[in-house]
């Protein structure tokens, strides 16, 4: 209820201040010295919006590039080569008014709002609201604080999205390419902790997302399934990742699977990234680490949502290596239910394994 309620606080309250103090749409710089963007939400967000870090870094080379990320998920745009500073992103009041006073002594010449919490978009216009670029049509409650909205098609792939917004404010046309660089102490720190296996062949099963979009979870029984088959067909060690939410699937995985290394809760998201790097294949529903896999550049067997299409989600490198399962509802309008995912077989996956295994 409280929360609904600054919700609701916060947005009339921008409005009449939008009246008062309307954004003024100024000339944005062709060269500019220091550029604020906002990436604040998941890790896939981060992931999205990592193409568009690069296109404005190279449009506006002089310029020193900042990136606002959430303070829980910054590890995305810190393994980014092109992103000179990360300052982290809280919800709290106090928060944000750090974040205000800091740029306003130090004001950004522009501003680039890609995909955020909604509580970005009043900070983001307090802090320069003539040179605020944003998509026009993917917030719309809060779009009219932007002085330059881009509008951009829904339908389109997620990462070409943020790219068009870059390049509106002054970003180079690059390759619509995830960024996300493993560092090599990273890849030192991970073979150390986990010497006993780790140079041995093994796969990574991502265990499942977040509880808010738990539909797109495939069901622990078809995992389990899954897992005794590639037991007795191929010697890789099979590691189960996931966050602290995915404990409990990820534990009755091994309790019915008990050769699996559990690491769900167990490393962080640079370690995750790190054991992507070297595995032989990763299998994993629509999650951040799926978009992880895609970055670094892992070989990927990805079971998606038909609400998930996998047009707007796959790389669009062609040397990409993956093999996207895509569900298909006969029915496919009403809202998505924690079953649905039950309609990508066991027999569809261990095809795509075992194809993506061979390829190799």
């Amino acid at each position: 209820m409280w929360n609904r309620f600054v919700k609701i606080t916060t947005f009339w309250a921008s409005k009449l201040l939008a009246r008062l103090l309307p954004p003024r749409p100024q000339p944005l710089p062709r060269q500019a010295r220091l550029i604020l963007v906002f990436s604040t939400i998941g890790i896939g967000d981060g992931l999205f919006d990592s193409a568009a870090i690069h296109s404005l870094k190279l449009g506006h080379p002089s310029a020193k590039l900042i990136v606002c990320a959430h303070r829980t998920r910054q590890a995305v745009a810190l393994h980014n080569p092109f992103v000179d500073e990360v300052v982290p992103f809280g919800k709290s009041p106090l928060r944000q008014l750090g974040l205000f006073w800091r740029f306003r002594r130090n004001r950004p010449d522009l501003v680039v709002v890609l995909h955020v919490n909604e509580e970005v978009y009043p900070l983001a216009y307090w802090i320069n609201r003539d040179a605020m670029v944003t998509f026009a049509n993917l917030y719309e409650r809060f779009a009219f604080l932007a002085a330059h909205p881009v509008k951009v098609e829904d339908a389109q792939h997620l990462v070409v999205m943020p790219l068009k917004v870059a390049q509106y404010a002054g970003g180079s046309a690059v390759a619509p390419r995830m960024i996300y660089q493993v560092k090599a102490e990273e890849s030192v720190a991970i073979r150390r902790r986990f010497a006993d296996w780790i140079d041995h062949p093994y796969v990574v099963f991502q265990t499942g997302g977040g509880r808010i979009f738990f539909w797109r979870d495939w069901p622990v029984e078809n995992y389990v399934t899954i897992l005794r088959w590639f037991s007795d067909h191929f010697p890789h060690k099979v590691i189960l990742t996931g966050g602290v939410e995915n404990l409990e699937r990820a534990n009755a995985m091994e309790r019915a699977c008990p050769g699996v290394i559990n690491l769900a809760g167990k490393t962080t998201l640079e370690e995750t990234a790190a054991l992507l790097q070297l595995t032989k294949m990763l299998l994993s529903t629509d999650t951040g680490i799926l978009h992880l896999g895609f970055a670094i550049g892992c070989p990927v067997v990805c079971l998606l949502h038909d609400l998930c299409p996998a047009e707007n989600l796959c790389p669009l490198d062609k040397s990409a290596r993956y093999i996207a399962l895509q569900l298909k509802r006969s029915h496919p309008r009403p809202p998505p239910n924690a079953r649905d995912m039950e309609g990508i077989s066991s027999d569809e996956v261990k095809g795509a394994i075992a194809g993506m295994l061979a390829a190799q």
